[in-house]
């Protein structure tokens, strides 16, 4: 599937590129100035088709968890996260390349254009990130990734619907108990979305937590229907294992490279 970038944006990588040789987020390795990623990762990030995926809760077929009472209605996922994927996740996270959720952004923006259901929803809204840690790393990974999606498929894009109050502690730190106890610091601002259907956008979807509350604001200000969006999703983990880990000081990603 090509990706489809816009004349600014392409005038805007050829710049920066001047300063900024282009390099693939995933590997590292030298890109042109108008590639997202390189050839081999775009080749291992949409290497699983959508089916591999539940269409309902998100997860791999074998981690289906949609017996466990989801708030949200649907989902559409475009890989697992490890290998490529992760190091993209990571290039985001450590603010340094933005490519890897514009190309995840621009694939699955093709796919709901394309699909019969996701593209008659209303609104594209991103989950929401504290602004302390958003002002650290440059950029709400997922707000990228949704405006992105938003761009390809002409929904609406609204990133004032949802907050992130930064009550909680910071989720790839707990274990998935401690997950479901630790989205109360979301909330919704008062607007109305009687009837509307959201396309909830993030960059990881682990044990549904983050997900799960955020759809359920978006339900309780009249929603009617939520699907969750994601880049990636993890492999579920077993209760004794430890945590899954996104970033940590070590955890780099690619060289620092201004975000674009």
């Amino acid at each position: 599937m090509p990706i489809s970038i816009s004349t600014g944006r392409k005038m805007q990588m050829f710049l920066l590129d001047l300063l900024y040789p282009n390099r693939c987020p995933c590997c590292n390795c030298s890109i042109s100035w108008r590639e997202y990623l390189c050839e081999a990762c775009r080749q291992e990030v949409t290497a699983e088709p959508a089916d591999a995926f539940c269409p309902l809760c998100g997860k791999l077929l074998r981690d289906c968890f949609c017996g466990t009472g989801l708030s949200y209605d649907r989902a559409a996922i475009l890989t697992e996260y490890t290998g490529a994927a992760r190091a993209g996740v990571l290039s985001m996270k450590s603010a340094a390349s933005l490519h890897f959720g514009r190309f995840c952004g621009n694939v699955l923006g093709q796919r709901i254009a394309e699909d019969a259901v996701l593209s008659g929803y209303d609104l594209v809204v991103p989950v929401p990130m504290q602004p302390r840690k958003q002002r650290k790393r440059c950029c709400n990974p997922a707000a990228v990734f949704a405006r992105e999606i938003a761009a390809v498929t002409r929904i609406p894009y609204r990133q004032d619907i949802l907050h992130d109050n930064g009550t909680g502690k910071t989720q790839h730190t707990l274990s998935a108990a401690e997950r479901h106890k630790n989205v109360e610091q979301f909330s919704a601002a008062p607007v109305s979305l009687e009837g509307m259907r959201v396309l909830l956008c993030d960059d990881v979807l682990t044990t549904g937590s983050t997900m799960n509350r955020c759809a359920a604001l978006l339900k309780a200000q009249g929603a009617a229907e939520v699907a969750a969006i994601s880049m990636t999703t993890t492999a579920m983990e077993s209760p004794s294992k430890e945590p899954t880990r996104l970033i940590s000081d070590t955890d780099n990603g690619p060289p620092e490279r201004k975000p674009t």
